[in-house]
């Protein structure tokens, strides 16, 4: 079988919508999606904005609609991946400099030479690669992240409520006994009581059982998936942590509520915010507080 034709989507503005289902076909799986194309695309339902859904309808609409801009922080965590995951993109996509004064002459004359190129500040670029340097010291970690296909674009339709649903995996070992599914994340502390609460608070449960149903749906096989977080000072600690059962029957649920309720609104044109019948609600105030 010939291998799909590689996808080059540049941009032009205005920006046009993407569609992956017309893309892909009757395929599943592709590994020539590029970033922008991914996020371009209004056929498929990502993680990230079914989770605005489980805020409420109204913030979905406001995620897709709105322009997301690239902030210092995620230019950084984009960095990051790119460093542990795609080394040789990394050398080809970011330079760096030691010139302080970004008015002065010569940083000016780095800009225009460097006018293709993303500029990591000093700082950032020493962040980058101590975090590189600890992985690659992490022997199950650097393992996973050396044999596994990186940033693949998957799509499949739910079968409960025919809805398109696409996943983009940091990096997939399907080609092992146990498919395994890893995940980075950049955070301030990669001890296991602070990623735990990182968990519950940006949901990653609801992520790692989105992208374990996409890959089932895929490849018709079970996947554990880890994640991997990496922290974004000295001494740039990583873990790596198998998501428990526990976990991922909580994403499960949280997922079918998504998916649910996003097909209500579908049905009904109707995206409402909180309390949309105008009352008001008692306050479910937490008991263990001290």
């Amino acid at each position: 079988m010939n291998a799909p034709l590689a996808l080059e989507l540049v941009p032009p503005a205005p920006s046009p919508v993407v569609s992956l289902r017309e893309i892909f076909g009757d395929l599943h799986c592709r590994p020539d999606i590029t970033h922008w194309a991914y996020h371009a695309d209004r056929s498929c339902v990502s993680a990230s904005g079914l989770k605005q859904l489980l805020r409420s309808p109204a913030h979905f609409q406001t995620y897709l609609n709105e322009e997301h801009k690239e902030t210092p922080a995620l230019m950084l965590g984009t960095a990051i991946h790119a460093r542990l995951l795609e080394p040789e993109l990394f050398m080809e996509t970011y330079v760096t400099t030691a010139i302080a004064d970004k008015r002065s002459n010569e940083y000016r004359m780095f800009e225009l030479n460097n006018a293709d190129k993303q500029i990591l500040s000093f700082d950032q670029f020493i962040t980058v690669e101590g975090i590189a340097r600890s992985v690659e010291k992490h022997e199950m970690a650097s393992h996973l992240l050396s044999i596994g296909a990186v940033e693949h674009t998957i799509i499949w339709q739910d079968e409960e409520t025919g809805i398109w649903c696409k996943i983009r995996p940091d990096c997939l070992n399907a080609d092992i006994d146990l498919g395994v599914c890893v995940d980075v994340k950049s955070t301030e502390d990669a001890s296991e009581e602070a990623f735990i609460r990182s968990c519950i608070k940006y949901l990653y449960d609801f992520q790692a059982a989105f992208y374990l149903e996409g890959l089932r749906s895929a490849f018709g096989r079970d996947f554990d998936f880890c994640f991997l977080p990496v922290e974004k000072s000295a001494p740039y600690g990583c873990q790596l942590f198998a998501a428990p059962a526990e976990m991922l029957e909580r994403g499960q649920r949280l997922v079918r509520k998504a998916l649910r309720t996003l097909k209500r609104c579908m049905d009904t044109g109707e995206w409402p915010c909180y309390q949309p019948d105008g009352g008001f609600s008692l306050m479910r105030w937490p008991r263990n507080l001290n």
